[in-house]
């Protein structure tokens, strides 16, 4: 059992990063990780999917416990749909506010976006 995490390496940060810079940065990994999937399978014709799933369900799942459930389905939109790959073309996240019925499309183009429009929704 000694040999258990012998490769594994640690990174450990200098300093403490904002809860926006954490979540940018988990995001932003969450979506590097699935786009290498999708590389692999393009590439090299590799399909890992039956291997990546449960990792991809744990980060969903940690997502979810963190950020509760309609935060989850659109950073999971923004990772798996937001961008065509092929195209680069960026799709719309369509949000509507609920007490005034108004319905606005936003562009996410990067994490940053994405914690930006939660908090606009947030505080509405």
């Amino acid at each position: 059992m000694k040999e258990l995490g012998k490769y594994l390496n640690i990174k450990k940060r200098n300093s403490l990063l904002s809860e926006k810079e954490m979540f940018c940065d988990l995001v932003d990994l969450y979506e590097s990780l699935v786009l290498r999937g999708d590389e692999l399978d393009e590439k090299y014709s590799l399909n890992l999917t039956e291997y990546e799933d449960d990792f991809y369900l744990l980060i969903e799942n940690l997502f979810y416990l963190h950020y509760g459930d309609w935060k989850t389905e659109i950073i999971t939109w923004y990772v798996w749909e937001r961008k065509n790959h092929s195209t680069g073309e960026i799709g719309l996240l369509e949000w509507t506010n609920m007490e005034t019925d108004e319905t606005k499309d936003v562009i996410i183009k990067c994490a940053k976006d994405l914690w930006d429009i939660f908090k606009k929704i947030e505080n509405k």
